[in-house]
């Protein structure tokens, strides 16, 4: 099943890797969800949000 993307949503091509502990892991899964995120990558993604937001609204 291929998944639609949103047509103003960019390609994510590009991968970060880390390395954590057994218990960092478990953190970021706590904090994602209880942020609301069902993922981990839209969790750290969230934590550059704002910065995307206000590139964005420089670039106008």
């Amino acid at each position: 099943m291929k998944i639609e993307r949103k047509k103003t949503e960019p390609k994510k091509d590009m991968m970060i890797r880390v390395r954590v502990t057994q218990d960092e892991h478990a953190k970021f899964f706590r904090l994602a969800d209880e942020n609301g995120y069902s993922t981990i990558s839209d969790f750290i993604r969230s934590l550059i949000a704002e910065d995307n937001q206000k590139e964005q609204k420089s670039e106008k």
